[in-house]
């Protein structure tokens, strides 16, 4: 059959996709799409009804019918009662349902509730919508479908609002949840427990007596690994041993997707196909692989309950299910079509999973296995036709599946960089190794021990045993290959731009293969892609290294600061980097600090600056001093017993980053144009620390002053009034800024007014959390800073502030637009 096939599904997909996305990035506009959809639709039957072909008409419907599907999740029309229209408001007694599993996390508990009701002395009022909630303290015990009441306040979801934020918000819409509460387990009360007897609940009770049964076995590192595999729960894979999978590339393999569905309908397929081949009726009507494919639906369906049914497993069983079904279709079918299909239905009844990774990386990957073998005019291992000897076959195999694992890495490789910023470059051969023991032995095998378990037989134990055993020294193999020297490296984040740069390079390489396109349209279409990927090339260079512009951001990092100065010709600095007290549950410096650096391609950072050890300063820089190329740390040398200043001196070490004491680091700098100067604290101000009693951490701040031409940042960490007056007494008018990182976030122990007349800013930049517990910053500081006519920015209510100089102009733009 002729490698081109008409494939009508796919130009819907795409038109449904691009309406998706529209709605997305520009909501509110019911209307005009509505007017849309009817009139394409409208067409649409005319061309049906006279016979006649068109391609507009379906094109623009399915457009509106995508931008009118995502409308409920981006822009939604409440009820009255919706628990939205109570976020941000006094404390509620809350009452509703647990709507799923808790995940237990070291100090907390959190789980989905369907609210019910909320009531305080005053009033009772019936609600609807779901929220998030955290449990802190003693564990309650619940379990989905318990009825429970707390008093909390309902909060909304805050983004940090920095260039190319990850949109938390909007991310938790996508799942229909629309705000936050947290209590303790002690001031929640149980009013009474869900049904212990429905389906749900007795799915969840098996899969949590799997999860004991597992825990009861030896092999402690693999347990977790063997948990995902099984049960999909991943809660309890160690860190080194996550880290180690996905440095080696095999990282996929953790989270139940389209790969276990599909080993398992395979083998299904192939077990049952063998049974119905003794079966005479079925042969006599040439039914043996269309009753295979249907009797392999209850295997697939069975392990995506037992999987917990995430939704990147409920995307992975409408997938391999809508493969399986195709068989019953007679005549021989187009496998893109079909997975055109089961792309099209989940984003029917799910439209926010196109913005999902887990469906960007599913599809992605198969497409191009799909696509690439069709290319190579060979086709999907489950349809191959064996021929020849058997080591003939063997080696067919082994090629083929080498191709197969080739064609995904091609896939996904951009949604790799985008989203993991690693690229394992083993991740070929570890696949290679890894895939066959733990996909085609240690999965079936652990499936098997569940069904024996299940039905009480007694070989369940040492079957279990028997994969935990593998599964161990798959782990260990698996650990090996990833302590390689640059078995992963880091890569920047690639833009829009350059992943559908990439695309289109590749999809003309195979579709020149495939012999759908001329060699003068590859030629055309490889030249224009080359010259747009130079440009862009261009661009970046020019963005890094060859600007002449000083360009510094206050990022938006909650409670906390963290500064980043990019000088003309590239150098960078990083001053402080936010922070929350524990990093276990929350690492600024990998989720919001990291990201904007990959965005910016920033790979080496010269110099970070600590100004003074508090968590909400240090904790962010713990993680660039040991994923970044840093080339040196200044502190003030107060050392100080916590385990975050332990945590970079130890990274400091084990990279070779310089870490000079304070005395050894030059007070003045200047670096093409830009002068940087150390202004505080005095170089002996450990020796007074002992009679000076005020000179505590924040007054010992390092206090940094930046000079471009005729614009100036001062950047004061965290000192307070005596360390302000010591600061005049001694720099005195020299302070004079443009611009000021407000110091203490705005505190009233700080910012006094002979220190606001000596800095005389024009731009304030206050460094805080949206609505923190510390009251930062104070209302009589903002009172004083605009009294004296400064601008006051605030990163809590702006997002990000960048300041762009020439040396002799200021240009500054927030993240976020606020009235003033």
């Amino acid at each position: 059959m002729s490698g081109i096939y008409f494939r009508p599904v796919v130009p819907l997909l795409i038109s449904l996709m691009v309406g998706i996305w529209t709605g997305c990035h520009f909501p509110g506009r019911w209307t005009a799409f509505w007017g849309f959809a009817v009139f394409g639709l409208g067409v649409l039957l005319f061309l049906i009804i006279r016979k006649r072909q068109g391609r507009i008409a379906p094109f623009l419907f399915f457009v509106a019918l995508g931008y009118l599907s995502i409308q409920p999740w981006i822009s939604p029309l409440f009820l009255p009662n919706h628990i939205v229209h109570f976020k941000d408001a006094s404390v509620y007694t809350i009452e509703g349902t647990v709507a799923g599993k808790p995940i237990k996390e070291k100090a907390r508990s959190r789980f989905i509730l369907t609210a019910k009701a909320i009531s305080d002395k005053d009033k009772f009022v019936p609600v609807t919508g779901r929220i998030s909630v955290s449990i802190y303290g003693q564990d309650p015990g619940l379990s989905p479908g318990d009825t429970i009441s707390f008093p909390s306040k309902i909060r909304s979801f805050r983004n940090f609002n920095n260039p190319g934020k990850f949109d938390y918000a909007r991310h938790m819409s996508f799942r229909n949840i629309w705000g936050t509460a947290y209590t303790s387990g002690m001031r929640l009360t149980v009013l009474h427990k869900g049904n212990t007897n429905g389906i749900r609940q007795k799915i969840e009770n098996f899969r949590s007596r799997i999860s004991l049964w597992i825990d009861n076995q030896r092999s402690d590192s693999a347990k977790g690994v063997l948990k995902a595999l099984v049960i999909g729960d991943r809660s309890q894979i160690a860190s080194p041993v996550r880290s180690g999978f996905y440095r080696s590339g095999v990282g996929h393999i953790l989270a139940i997707s389209g790969l276990h569905i599909g080993i398992v309908a395979t083998a299904s397929f192939l077990f049952f196909k063998w049974i119905f081949t003794h079966i005479e009726i079925l042969l006599w009507h040439a039914w043996t692989r269309k009753a295979a494919a249907i009797a392999s639906l209850a295997p697939v369906i069975l392990y995506g309950l037992l999987a917990g049914m995430s939704p990147s497993t409920q995307r992975a069983v409408i997938m391999v299910s809508l493969f399986l079904l195709s068989f019953l279709i007679e005549r021989e079918h187009d496998t893109i079509n079909t997975l055109s299909v089961a792309a099209f239905l989940i984003l029917m009844v799910h439209p926010p999973s196109l913005f999902s990774a887990s469906f960007q990386l599913s599809f992605g990957a198969v497409f191009f296995i799909l696509f690439g073998f069709i290319s190579f005019d060979k086709t999907p291992l489950m349809e191959q036709k064996t021929a020849g000897t058997s080591g003939i076959r063997f080696l067919f195999r082994i090629r083929s599946f080498f191709l197969a694992s080739l064609f995904a890495t091609l896939g996904t490789f951009p949604f790799v960089m985008y989203y993991f910023n690693q690229v394992s470059l083993i991740g070929l051969l570890a696949n290679l190794v890894i895939i066959p023991i733990i996909g085609f032995i240690v999965v079936p095998l652990g499936l098997i021990s569940v069904l024996l378990y299940s039905l009480g037989i007694p070989l369940a134990d040492g079957c279990i045993h028997l994969s935990l055993t593998i599964l161990q020294q798959a782990v260990y193999l698996v650990q090996w290959m990833s302590n390689f020297p640059y078995a992963a490296i880091q890569t920047f984040t690639p833009t829009t731009f350059e992943m559908i740069g990439y695309y289109l390079l590749i999809l003309v390489l195979l579709l020149k293969r495939e012999k759908q396109i001329s060699l003068k349209t590859v030629r055309i279409a490889v030249s224009i892609i080359v010259f747009a990927g130079l440009t862009d090339f261009g661009y970046w260079v020019h963005h890094r290294f060859w600007h002449k512009d000083l360009v510094i951001t206050a990022i938006d990092v909650g409670q906390g600061s963290a500064v980043l100065l990019e000088l003309p010709g590239g150098k960078t600095f990083m001053v402080d980097g936010g922070g929350f007290s524990d990093n276990s549950a929350f690492d600024v410096g990998e989720k919001i600090i990291a990201p904007l650096l990959r965005l910016k391609k920033i790979g080496t950072i010269d110099t970070l600056i600590l100004t003074h050890p508090d968590s909400d300063h240090i904790n962010g820089l713990l993680y660039l001093a040991d994923h970044f190329n840093v080339e040196s740390i200044w502190t003030n040398g107060e050392g100080v017993q916590t385990g975050g200043y332990r945590r970079l001196m130890d990274i400091a070490e084990k990279n070779n980053i310089r870490f000079p004491a304070y005395e050894q680091i030059p007070k003045n700098h200047e670096i093409n144009g830009v002068r940087l100067n150390i202004l505080y604290p005095p170089e002996n101000f450990l020796a007074r620390r002992e009679k000076e009693r005020w000179r505590n951490l924040n007054n010992n701040s390092l206090v940094i002053q930046v000079r471009y031409g005729s614009t100036s940042f001062l950047f004061p960490g965290d000192i307070m009034k005596q360390a302000e007056k010591e600061l005049i007494q001694q720099v005195g008018e020299g302070l004079k800024s443009t611009v000021l990182l407000a110091p203490h976030h705005g505190g009233r122990d700080s910012n006094t007014t002979p220190f606001i007349r000596t800095v005389s800013p024009e731009q304030v930049v206050v460094s805080s959390g949206w609505k923190n517990r510390f009251g930062f910053p104070h209302p009589a500081v903002m009172k004083a800073y605009k009294a004296h006519g400064s601008r006051v920015y605030n990163t809590a209510t702006h997002g990000a502030i960048t300041f762009r100089s020439d040396g002799k102009q200021l240009k500054i733009k927030s993240e976020l637009k606020v009235k003033e």
